[in-house]
């Protein structure tokens, strides 16, 4: 049985957080050096059936699978066969973008570090096209009013994902490697890559390469694989944008071709373990070198500042400035997932969470099992911003309209000494979300000994707000007259 010394409390706060959240099913690993300190399911993988949720349950990892695909990047980059720093149109040359300057200069490190100046797209619903047929929360008429045709084409091939990008109507965020801005594409186009140098499929070089050395017997890509595994979760959803309430259950997964690289794998508390140990080690999992120390440190060093105290490595977030630290993590969220995994190699910690229902805040079980082991308040962040004084200026010139390609809309409106936002897009609908002043353009959430949401504007060279930084993307600020030009597909993002 798992050792809980210097964990304790944590266990009760985990109970509460799934009762608060309404999380059906929610599973979580803290191991130290290598060993179990905590594994333990909460809830159930199936409600109906009361099935529950144990260390062994399968649930989509969603964005974790980044780390997988920056690995096996740094894999191939080993063996001499692609440098990161390499040009994508090297391996990619019918990769197009709005600016042919600019394109000539993504390199493969920008698509790593979400700086090639993408956009955020509306790609993953069109990668996942046939999967949402099936899907009810999502409802086309919302769809289409923020400018997601539900009738586009399904794209499924790479050629087909490089095609969009050459045709779509959008304008690139800056140059590359100035912006950073969550993008599912660029870990699609490295996948294309991989395949290119190798010859292989993604899947096939991931399992040949990392998984089955590494032990991870129950992750993989394919549905039907997945389906035969004794223990698979079912999917829960909120309505999102088709109204009512209650959770939908669906054993339905969301299923793409080109945009796996970005987020298809399935996973158990058991493999994530195993796997995370590449980054405790330097690259070992056992006496099984998986990567070089060189590549793990190429992998998590910070490249790019995103919030104050938090950069983006290669497929990875870091916090240098954690105690014990530098700390490790990411996230994931998609129909019925939130995932979360955390390493803080110097205390030789791991953490794995994993729920059966997006948009819930698993992360918080690893951090209070971390906190714990670490000596501080279990509620606290990993990198909270830094407290500064409140901007003298006008709050009115943040007012208006942010709109993105990937369904992210919102409105700004000042209230007294704080911002309004209202979200209206196809995934989250949330009014009157607060946030008050910490310093030039930047606006937080929460007590001021702790904010827990950040927002930051951006400015163009003659001073003007152009954007705003919100869930790691770059939403535009658009006019009123451009809002209907999104229904009728004339919208440019």
């Amino acid at each position: 049985m798992a050792s809980t010394a210097g964990l304790r409390g944590v266990d009760g706060y985990v109970r509460k957080l799934v009762q608060k959240h309404r999380i059906p099913g929610l599973a979580l690993l803290i191991t130290k050096n290598g060993r179990n300190r905590f594994a333990k399911g909460y809830g159930f993988r199936d409600v109906a059936a009361q099935l529950p949720v144990t260390p062994r349950t399968i649930f989509g990892v969603a964005s974790v699978t980044k780390s997988f695909t920056a690995l096996a990047v740094l894999r191939l980059q080993e063996t001499g066969r692609l440098k990161v720093t390499d040009p994508v149109v090297r391996y990619l040359p019918e990769f197009r973008t709005p600016s042919v300057r600019w394109t000539k200069r993504i390199r493969l490190s920008h698509l790593l570090t979400h700086t090639s100046g993408l956009p955020p797209l509306p790609s993953i619903y069109f990668t996942s096209g046939r999967s949402l047929v099936r899907d009810p929360p999502y409802d086309n008429r919302t769809a289409r009013r923020v400018g997601i045709d539900p009738e586009h084409p399904p794209i499924d091939t790479y050629s087909q994902l490089l095609e969009y990008l050459a045709t779509a109507q959008y304008r690139m965020l800056g140059p590359p490697g100035t912006k950073f801005s969550y993008s599912n594409e660029a870990f699609g186009l490295l996948a294309a890559v991989i395949e290119g140098v190798d010859g292989r499929k993604y899947e096939q070089f991931l399992e040949e390469e990392l998984l089955r050395p590494a032990g991870m017997s129950a992750t993989t890509f394919d549905t039907g694989i997945m389906l035969r595994s004794p223990e698979v979760t079912t999917l829960y959803s909120p309505p999102r944008t088709g109204g009512g309430r209650g959770l939908h259950a669906s054993e339905d997964w969301w299923e793409d071709t080109c945009l796996r690289a970005a987020g298809g794998l399935r996973s158990n508390l058991e493999d994530l373990a195993r796997y995370l140990e590449i980054y405790r080690t330097g690259g070992r999992i056992g006496s099984e070198r998986i990567l070089s120390r060189a590549s793990v440190a190429e992998m998590t060093r910070p490249r790019i500042e995103i919030v104050p105290g938090e950069w983006y490595g290669y497929g990875l977030f870091v916090v240098p400035g954690f105690p014990g630290g530098p700390l490790i993590h990411h996230s994931g969220g998609l129909k019925g997932v939130s995932s979360y995994f955390a390493v803080l190699p110097g205390r030789g910690l791991t953490g794995v969470a994993l729920a059966n229902r997006e948009g819930v805040p698993s992360h918080l079980a690893v951090q209070a099992g971390f906190n714990r082991l670490t000596g501080r308040p279990m509620k606290a962040q990993p990198a909270p911003p830094p407290i500064r004084p409140e901007a003298p200026g006008p709050l009115t010139e943040y007012a208006g309209w942010y709109c993105s390609g990937e369904g992210i809309w919102f409105r700004v409106r000042p209230v007294r000494r704080r911002l309004r936002l209202d979200f209206t897009g196809i995934e989250m609908t949330l009014k009157n979300f607060q946030l008050r002043s910490n310093g030039a353009d930047e606006f937080v959430r929460g007590p001021r000994g702790g904010p827990t949401a950040f927002l930051r504007f951006e400015r163009d060279t003659q001073g003007r707000i152009w954007a705003a930084f919100v869930g790691w993307r770059l939403v535009r600020r658009r006019s009123v007259r451009d809002l209907p030009k999104a229904r009728t597909g004339r919208m440019v993002w």
